[in-house]
Order: structure tokens, then C-alpha cells, then sequence
């Protein structure tokens, strides 16, 4: 009986709201989808045997020391890639299905939907009959991380052993939050400030130090800014101090999709072609899974985003070396690298797979993805290669005020439309998965 009333309490609260009056339903979807098939998997991983892979737990209070127990070994399974999928009913437009990643400090929910309530990529490309696939990089998310690594370090520490756990203790990267939104939505004024005495304002306002051309100042950053949690903006809980000004773009319901990039906690490998050769843990894991996923489907079309756009191309990579290059029947780079000596690769590589670079407004040209997009159409114009490569800036295109985080802005599904129309034009068409 207590089991039904805290249930019932819970529903209550989830439909009505802590104040108890009556909510309607929020539709993050654009309408009915309709599907075949969806479900999550996991591919990749290899078995680590550990002595840490637990701790042991703390004595009782009172209870005098126990002498330390001998190391028990365990297998833990690290390095695995989370992947979620829905197959729609009818498919249209090249046949491959298409396979997103996200980019840093993010994992697979910031392509599922808005933090205004709107609908993400992932459903929007089902929509439109493309099997789409969703990925939480390795070691992050869902995927999990080796926890060992920290647990090792800290028995190194207990043990007076300073060197030898700073050798495996991994630093873990992270966006914070007004870290985002000074590096894509707007700036902290005034100069020299931090998040403590200055206000963070957008793109375009009028105390931007540093407004783009004329043509651009009047453009409002398109970022869903009116997604606020008003418990946060009462600072709730919070713990440290307070701002120095109650200001709502320091409680975005954004935030709360920035994890940690636990990747750190796994090693990294060398690559001989590449250069750098030494490949960190985010370029080791995700693009060998990637290139599993592709051979799985047998065959897709890979989007990365920022971070994971590297990632793109060591998955090229060792689908090349694994005799399958012809399994990727397209490559989409969102406001990240370009780079092909990075990843070990030519422009040859390329000769027939589709290539788009894409930059938002707000954020810097590249001239490295200029320069690959020029050199793989140069093999093509000297009839060595088929495929054609693009490089696409948003803001040339008129469509202005997109952030970095393009997949969550006003114009989202625009943006989407531009790659659903690029991979019916250039990509081939495929067996239905």
C-alpha cells in the first residue's frame, strides 16, 4: 500500500507540479513517429583484469584496524560504446542509416531533443525515414569509465606513493557552465571579471566587446535562452558563494547536460601514421568503435560534432585499415577538425566518400577545413575521385545567429534539413537497415 501511494505521489508531482495545479502535457515531438524497430546496444570493450576494480569497505565505528586484505583480482569490461537506435516504418532519402556524435562535456541526449522541449535531430531524421543511431562517446555517459584507475591512485596515496598516483590519477576535462557560455553563446563583462562579480551577456548585446560586422550585430544569438529552471535562478541548494548578480543565464536548463569527459580514464594508444602519433583516450576508444558500428550496419553515414570530429577521422582511418573504407558512405564534420594528417589520412581517402565541413555564425572559419574540402575536389576535378566535398558556413548562407551548439538552437531543424538534403544529393543510395 505505501509502495501505490508514493507512486501515486510521484505521478502526481511529475503531471501537476510541486504547486499542485495542473499542467498540460509537454510535446517535445512534431508530430506522430512512426517506427520499426528501436532499442540500445553496446559495441566495443575489452577485459581488464584489476585489483581495483572495488575498495574495500570502511571498518565499522569502534572496531579496531583489520590488516589489510590481499589484493582480490577482478575483470571489469572497459572502453564499450553506448549506441541507441530507432529504425522508422518507412524510409526514404539514400537508404544508409546515419550515425551522430556529440562533442565534449556532452553525451547522446543533446541530440534527442531541446532544453526548451523541442525535437532533437535523432527523431527529426527518423521522421524523414532515416535510421538513425545515437552514440555516448567511450567513457562517457552511458558507456561508463574505468573506475580502477582512481581507485589504484588513491591506494598509491594512502600508501605515501605521490609519484606513482600522480602518474594514474586522469584529469577530467569539463565545460562548465559559464565556460560555455563564453565560448559560444556570449561574453562575461565587464573584462578581467569572473562568474562571481560580472554578468554574462549574449552575442549581440550591447555591451558584446567584441560584435561581429555590422551586418551581424542586430542578430539575437538563436540558443534557447528562455530554457530556465527558475529553482536555480533562486540559487536553491546551491553550494559556494553567490554571483554578485542574480542573473538567468547562470541557471540554463543547458547546464545540466554537461558531464565530465571521463574518457581520461582510459589509456591511450600511438598511431604511426599520424600526427601526432601519440593518440589521447577520446581518439583511441570512440573511433574504433565507430568504425565497429559502421561494419555492424554494414554500411552508414557518420555525423560528428565538435570534439568527436577528430574522432570521425581515426574512425576513417582504421576503417581503411581494416579493408572497409568503402563501408562509410559519408563523413559530416560539425564545428570541428579537419585535419588529415592528424588522423593518419589523404584526400585519396576520400575519393569516394562524401565530405561536409559545417561552421555556425559566431564562431571562426576554418581555413584546415577549407583546405581539405579544396584538396579532396581537386582529386575529383582530375577525375581520380567521384565524391564530392562541401564546406557549408551557416552565416553566407543567411542563416545567422547559430551557435556551436547548433543541434539545440531556434533553427535546429533547419540545420537538419541542410544535412538531410546534402546526404540525398551526395550519398549513394543503400540497403535499408
Amino acid at each position: 500500500m505505501r509502495c501505490t501511494r508514493l507512486v501515486a505521489m510521484l505521478v502526481t508531482v511529475m503531471f501537476t507540479g510541486v504547486s499542485g495545479q495542473a499542467q498540460a502535457p509537454k510535446k517535445f515531438l512534431g508530430g506522430p513517429l512512426v517506427i520499426e524497430d528501436q532499442g540500445s546496444f553496446f559495441v566495443g570493450g575489452v577485459q581488464k583484469i584489476t585489483d581495483y576494480a572495488t575498495v574495500a569497505p570502511p571498518p565499522a565505528p569502534g572496531a579496531a584496524p583489520a590488516p589489510a586484505a590481499p589484493p582480490t583480482p577482478q575483470q571489469i569490461t572497459i572502453g564499450q560504446m553506448y549506441v541507441q537506435f530507432q529504425i522508422p516504418a518507412k524510409k526514404y532519402g539514400a537508404g544508409w542509416p546515419v550515425i551522430m556524435v556529440h562533442g565534449s562535456t556532452h553525451t547522446g541526449a543533446c541530440l534527442e531533443a531541446t532544453p526548451d522541449g523541442r525535437e532533437g535531430w535523432y527523431p527529426y531524421f527518423v521522421r524523414h525515414g532515416v535510421p538513425s543511431y545515437v552514440v555516448d562517446q567511450a567513457g562517457r555517459g552511458r558507456s561508463g569509465f574505468d573506475e580502477s584507475v582512481i581507485h589504484e591512485g588513491e591506494a598509491r596515496l594512502a600508501s605515501g606513493n605521490v609519484k606513482g598516483a600522480a602518474e594514474i590519477l586522469p584529469s577530467f576535462a569539463r565545460i562548465t557552465d559559464n565556460g560555455a557560455w563564453t565560448a559560444w553563446f556570449g561574453h562575461l563583462v565587464p573584462d578581467g571579471s569572473t562568474v562571481l562579480t560580472g554578468t554574462l551577456v549574449p552575442h549581440a548585446d550591447a555591451r558584446d566587446p567584441n560584435p561581429k560586422p555590422d551586418a551581424y550585430q542586430h542578430v539575437a544569438p538563436l540558443f534557447p535562452l528562455d530554457a530556465v529552471d527558475q529553482r536555480l535562478v533562486s540559487r536553491a541548494g546551491a553550494i559556494g558563494p553567490a554571483p554578485a548578480t542574480s542573473n538567468q543565464t547562470l541557471a540554463l536548463e543547458y547546464y545540466k547536460q554537461l558531464v565530465p569527459n571521463a574518457e581520461s580514464t582510459l589509456p591511450g594508444s600511438t598511431c604511426e601514421s599520424c600526427d601526432p602519433k601519440t593518440l589521447s583516450p577520446a581518439n583511441t576508444w570512440t573511433p574504433q568503435n565507430l568504425a565497429t558500428l559502421v561494419e555492424r550496419l554494414g554500411g552508414a553515414i557518420v555525423v560528428t560534432h565538435s570534439q568527436s570530429g577528430i574522432m570521425g577521422h581515426h574512425m576513417t582511418r582504421i576503417l581503411k585499415e581494416r579493408g572497409h573504407l568503402d563501408l562509410l558512405k559519408g563523413l559530416v564534420t560539425l564545428e570541428g577538425s579537419c585535419s588529415l594528417p592528424n588522423s593518419g589520412l589523404t584526400a585519396a581517402d576520400f575519393d569516394n566518400i562524401p565530405y561536409l565541413a559545417v561552421k555556425g555564425d559566431y564562431t571562426a572559419t576554418s581555413p584546415v577545413c577549407q583546405e581539405t574540402v579544396n584538396t579532396i575536389n581537386a582529386r575529383r576535378a582530375s577525375k581520380q575521385g567521384t565524391a564530392k566535398a562541401e564546406y557549408l558556413k551557416l552565416d553566407d548562407m543567411g542563416i545567422l545567429g547559430v551557435t556551436h551548439m547548433m543541434m539545440l538552437d531556434k533553427k535546429n531543424l533547419e540545420i537538419a534539413d541542410i544535412l538531410l538534403n546534402w546526404t540525398e544529393k551526395n550519398v549513394r543510395g543503400g540497403r535499408h537497415r
